[in-house]
């Protein structure tokens, strides 16, 4: 009986750990006109540029606000807005950051041809189940979820207001987004990894490179 409760025992953790090496990987698809790069998922506004890299475990929705402008940009807290599926919580309702500066006041001012970093919480905290799709798929087996914006289970975005100089006229910039594409990984997949060269004067030096890393996708381990 000591055996039969030992064996329990040890089994239980393993059940438990069976499926931690896995992760579910979501891209994402910008409505206004995004350049991407690995590392960028970039915007650029009429006095600005907003610059986004989401790839991170949850999702990173921070971002980088430079003023392209030559006025000093005012940025008006309490009538910005980071909205999830339709709710919209104003910045002065999140713990929103310059990193780890807390932002103090309703306006926040960047002057020109300068930028400050927004840190924002993170996207999704929990990953998603479909019918008839493997949450713990083996190498050989990856597959993916499609989405359009009106079937899409999570539709999120910023919305920053925003005057110029002097001028109290307000203007809006608004960023919006949707998960377009699910998919469930093997550990050993999401690793995979390719070497870049990068030279460095009369050198060579082999970077690893994840494959499947971009700025317009995130992920959740589990």
């Amino acid at each position: 009986m000591k055996r039969l409760l030992y064996a329990v025992i040890l089994t239980v953790p393993l059940l438990l750990t069976a499926c931690a090496s896995y992760y579910q990987v979501y891209h994402l698809e910008g409505e206004e006109n995004f350049r991407t790069n690995r590392h960028e998922m970039r915007y650029d506004g009429s006095h600005c540029v907003v610059s986004y890299d989401f790839w991170q475990d949850h999702g990173s929705l921070s971002f980088t606000l430079q003023n392209t402008s030559d006025q000093t940009m005012h940025l008006y807290l309490d009538e910005c807005f980071l909205v999830r599926n339709g709710h919209a919580a104003d910045f002065l309702q999140l713990p929103i950051t310059d990193g780890d500066m807390e932002f103090s006041g309703k306006v926040v001012s960047i002057p020109p041809h300068t930028y400050r970093h927004f840190s924002c919480p993170d996207i999704e905290s929990h990953i998603m189940e479909f019918c008839d799709v493997e949450l713990c798929p083996s190498r050989e087996l990856i597959h993916t979820t499609f989405f359009t914006r009106e079937t899409s289970p999570l539709q999120f975005g910023v919305r920053l207001t925003y005057s110029l100089g002097q001028n109290e006229q307000k203007l809006l910039i608004t960023n919006s987004f949707y998960v377009n594409e699910v998919t469930n990984y093997h550990k050993r997949n999401f690793e995979q990894v390719h070497y870049d060269t990068l030279r460095n004067c009369h050198e060579e030096e082999y970077l690893p490179v994840q494959d499947i890393r971009s700025a317009d996708k995130f992920y959740i381990e589990y």
